[in-house]
């Protein structure tokens, strides 16, 4: 709970982790291959990169995430797991993605709409963008995949460029 409250002041979006049945049906509907980049924007604690790499070990697992107090729970849980994802104290709107295969996103729609205009811009055909709880905005996903939960179902959003 105070973790989502600092992340909530330091930069306007709260951490809220992605729970382990919708981080596997996101890694699933990704449909990894091997040698994929991945991207994870606002990477969190790096949960779904290194869920990502157990299922496809040959991929490359990046993640960018701006909260520093989050980034550190991201090099931990990385270091403890013995993955080569990366996660950067970085903003996810300047990093250039045109080398994506697959983005993985768990973001508020006012963030999402920007990230889709960057997405028109500089993702190749056939980039699949894995969205939780949250659409694009403007843009028909190719498939939605309902999430059975504690309470209720979630939304994850499957999207190819």
């Amino acid at each position: 709970m105070a973790m989502t409250a600092v992340c909530a002041l330091w930069s306007r979006v709260p951490f809220v982790p992605t729970s382990g049945a919708i981080a596997r049906t996101m890694i699933r509907e990704a449909h990894l291959r091997p040698g994929d980049k991945v991207y994870d924007l606002g990477a969190g604690d790096g949960r779904l990169l290194i869920l990502a790499q157990r299922e496809e070990p040959t991929i490359t697992a990046i993640g960018f995430e701006i909260v520093p107090v989050v980034w550190f729970f991201a090099q931990v849980r990385i270091l403890l797991a013995r993955s080569s994802a990366r996660v950067y104290l970085k903003n996810s709107f300047r990093q250039d993605l045109q080398d994506a295969d697959c983005i993985l996103l768990y973001l508020i729609p006012a963030v999402l709409k920007t990230l889709a205009l960057k997405f028109d811009r500089e993702l190749k055909p056939g980039t699949r963008v894995i969205s939780h709880a949250f659409s694009l905005p403007g843009r028909p996903a190719t498939r939605e995949v309902l999430v059975p939960r504690r309470f209720g179902k979630s939304k994850v959003y499957v999207y190819e460029w």
